[in-house]
């Protein structure tokens, strides 16, 4: 079966601490040799720097590259409510708002964050949020039992399942995979919370996307669910 794959978890940019190559030639050519159709993508200078900056640099990449779809970013901790950033999101052309809260060093049940989340929630924008942390995903899970809109957790691995599949019961929290290497993990998942809320990511071109792409390419899922994982879930999210 022939897949239409799209990478949900993407950066392009420079590392502040590693000479990694994350431009978007290299995540594009990563694209071409692994059969990839689209990839949401988000500055590094939004993670690393200025969330306004990296967001216009992200607009910018994206219109350059048609492949490439845009991924907004924000830092609670430097947000001041000016000049209406937010709200403007989705009239931009973003199509997810994500966050680092392990990277940047924020709680994510500061207030700072909530008060993101009830402007995104008027939007009924998607939003993704790593969750690598133990103990993040359920302050995620509470914080979010209302929201609008899909969450996206992200960094969920072997060390964190248990609590995944104890907050399984949020119906609006989908899980993605590019830390997710346990095998039968994928299965377990897809059992307990149905293969419609998983979505494939990569961490590319940081991470490989090789690594990913097979465990999913390669695991008991039937060819229906993991077309689901691979690119259906994630096209359904941003449609919506």
């Amino acid at each position: 079966m022939d897949f239409q794959i799209i990478d949900a978890n993407t950066l392009v940019g420079t590392h502040p601490t590693h000479r990694l190559d994350l431009s978007a030639d290299r995540l594009l050519r990563d694209m071409e040799t692994y059969h990839i159709v689209a990839s949401l993508t988000l500055s590094t200078i939004g993670v690393f720097s200025d969330h306004a900056r990296g967001n216009a640099e992200t607009l910018e990449t994206a219109k350059a590259n048609q492949r490439l779809v845009p991924v907004a970013t924000i830092n609670p901790t430097k947000h001041f409510d000016s000049g209406g950033d937010v709200q403007s999101f989705k009239s931009e052309g973003f199509r997810i708002c994500k966050f680092y809260p392990g990277e940047q060093d924020w709680p994510v049940d500061s207030a700072a964050f909530t008060h993101l989340l009830t402007k995104l929630a008027a939007q009924k924008m998607p939003i993704m949020i790593s969750g690598e942390i133990r103990g993040e995903p359920s302050r995620v899970a509470r914080l979010v039992a209302n929201y609008p809109a899909p969450v996206i957790l992200c960094g969920v691995c072997g060390d964190n399942l248990s609590e995944i599949l104890a907050i399984s019961a949020s119906q609006n929290i989908m899980i993605e995979t590019h830390e997710l290497h346990v095998p039968g993990a994928l299965e377990v998942i897809a059992e307990r919370m149905g293969p419609e809320r998983i979505i494939f990511g990569s961490g590319a071109p940081r991470r490989s996307i090789a690594s990913s792409l097979y465990y999913v390419m390669y695991s008991e899922l039937s060819d229906e669910q993991k077309q689901l994982v691979l690119g259906g879930n994630i096209k359904r999210v941003l449609e919506a």
